[in-house]
């Protein structure tokens, strides 16, 4: 390996200089990155300490301060449970994590007469984890092409979503959950009021997030209290339109508040007062890694399923770049756990009567095994299909770009994980397209013109959209926007991009008829 955004990309003390700015709450001193021009400000607060009795409550304003306040670290992570494999628990579990952590990072070039768009990037992790500080959301690289680029932590786990009936009672809009999303959205207004201030455009707002981060956009399009705080999205890997009760990532209040109630009954606090009492350690370590809360349809934040919202118009008309990854799954364990007994009763879980039809496409594929397709059925539910419906639906409202990400390289290199190599064959798994976005990718010697060539591509499609909505400019190959019936993505690879079929179209149509939802069929 020759060298990385991860290492190329920081800042250091020999090279700081002061960047003074003042926004509505207090001034904040940047400090200066390794790129020239580029200035840092890191862990801003845009929110109180959501600890003590302002737990699980939506986020209060901040403080403001006086005097110079300095911004050259990031703030605490949220607090996250261990992941669900040894070979990623450092990557995806911070080491300084607290509840405290409602912070935000801006990375800016030299202030000018005229304002520039701006990126505000959504991390992924199943909402349950995350940071704003992982090296590979790296802002630098972004901002020295002429944008100001903000990221955000927001509220993960159980302490972002935890749904209960005490809760519902001390809101004024009787809901509970979803406090994470509120958070997304105190975020968003901190921006719309101080970002001018380093010069970034309040009128020219662009949201892009991954994975969890990606539900996260598509849920801004849907919740009328995030209208009018971006202009354009892009959803990388993700989006909440499947069925409530499927469970990927989009649930329904009364069923959220009763299992609030029971965990709460389960680890010997059943009313709030003993529950907002305990340590947030202990409340993470009974939660543990588990997709028990998450965002729910409250009739209030989310009014209702997203997507009703979106085939009715009852969204953002903005501009929509989304996508996923050829490998998807290849990062999870699979469904069913990598038996064929399991396979086929969790098929038929989630396809019913189509499940035979689906077993049969699967296998008819060379070298498959349960394992394989078992993972493939993972990405499919989770990723694929949704993403896809995503830009289908944004299509006949705005105006929609579809992609999938091919670029096979080691799994996971990406994630930092014990057995990364850089020698193909690998994956285009799960995450597998932020380095080329961001511009943080570590490149490996032997494929470093194709590493290179690629991530110029790749971020600049998504700066030339955040700049007036369209991918295309100059030096890059054409990527038509989504026609209704074209049934076709852009392929994001080593190759010359270009229009492709989308694979594993009927499996696919398959699953959209187990979720209730034809877009895909109808194209």
């Amino acid at each position: 390996m020759i060298g990385s955004g991860l290492t190329m990309l920081g800042w250091s003390a020999a090279e700081a200089r002061s960047a003074v700015i003042q926004t509505k709450d207090g001034a904040l001193e940047g400090v200066s990155t390794a790129v020239p021009g580029v200035t840092a400000w890191l862990g801003i607060p845009y929110a109180a300490p959501p600890v003590g009795p302002l737990r699980w409550r939506a986020p209060q304003p901040v403080r403001a301060w006086k005097g110079v306040r300095r911004a050259d670290h990031f703030g605490h992570s949220p607090y996250a449970p261990s992941s669900f494999s040894s070979d990623t628990d450092s990557a995806f579990t911070p080491a300084d994590m607290s509840e405290d952590c409602l912070t935000l990072n801006v990375w800016a070039p030299p202030r000018r007469r005229t304002l520039r768009p701006v990126m505000v990037w959504i991390y992924g992790g199943a909402f349950i984890m995350g940071t704003s500080a992982d090296p590979h959301y790296n802002g630098t690289a972004l901002a020295a092409e002429d944008v100001v680029v903000v990221s955000l932590n927001y509220r993960v786990g159980i302490l972002g979503s935890f749904a209960h009936p005490e809760l519902a009672r001390e809101s004024p809009q009787g809901v509970s959950g979803n406090y994470g999303l509120m958070d997304q959205i105190a975020a968003l207004r901190w921006v719309r009021d101080n970002i001018e201030a380093f010069g970034g455009d309040p009128d020219n707002i662009t949201i892009f997030g991954q994975s969890a981060g990606a539900f996260s956009v598509a849920y801004h399009l849907v919740m009328p209290q995030s209208r009018g705080l971006f202009h354009r999205a892009i959803a990388q890997s993700g989006a909440p339109l499947g069925r409530p009760d499927s469970e990927i990532l989009l649930g329904r209040l009364p069923e959220m508040q009763q299992a609030g109630a029971a965990f709460g009954r389960r680890i010997g606090q059943p009313d709030l007062a003993g529950l907002r009492r305990l340590p947030p350690e202990t409340l993470i370590k009974e939660y543990g890694f588990s997709w028990q809360f998450y965002p729910v349809i409250d009739g209030f934040l989310v009014p209702e399923h997203p997507f009703r919202m979106l085939a009715a118009g009852n969204c953002a008309r903005v501009p929509v770049m989304a996508g996923h990854n050829h490998d998807e799954g290849s990062l999870f364990p699979p469904i069913g756990n990598g038996t064929a007994a399991g396979l086929r009763k969790a098929v038929h879980q989630i396809y019913g009567s189509e499940a035979a039809r689906v077993l049969s496409l699967m296998q008819a594929e060379p070298g498959v095994t349960p394992t394989t397709m078992g993972r493939d059925v993972f990405g499919d539910l989770v990723f694929n299909w949704n993403s896809i419906v995503l830009a289908m639906m944004m299509a006949r409202v705005s105006t929609g770009y579809a992609y999938r990400f091919d670029y096979r390289y080691a799994l996971p290199a990406v994630w930092g994980a014990k057995s990364a190599t850089a020698a193909p064959p690998g994956y285009a798994f799960h995450g597998a397209e932020i380095g080329f976005v961001f511009k943080t990718q570590p490149i490996w010697s032997e494929r470093q013109h194709e590493q290179e060539d690629l991530m110029r591509r790749m971020s600049g499609y998504w700066l030339n959209f955040a700049r007036n909505g369209d991918p295309n400019g100059a030096g890059l190959p054409q990527w038509p926007s989504y026609r209704p019936g074209q049934r076709q993505l852009f392929r994001l690879d080593e190759r010359p991009p270009e229009l492709v079929p989308i694979e594993n179209y009927d499996r696919l149509v398959l699953l959209g008829k187990a979720m209730d939802n034809r877009v895909l069929e109808q194209g």
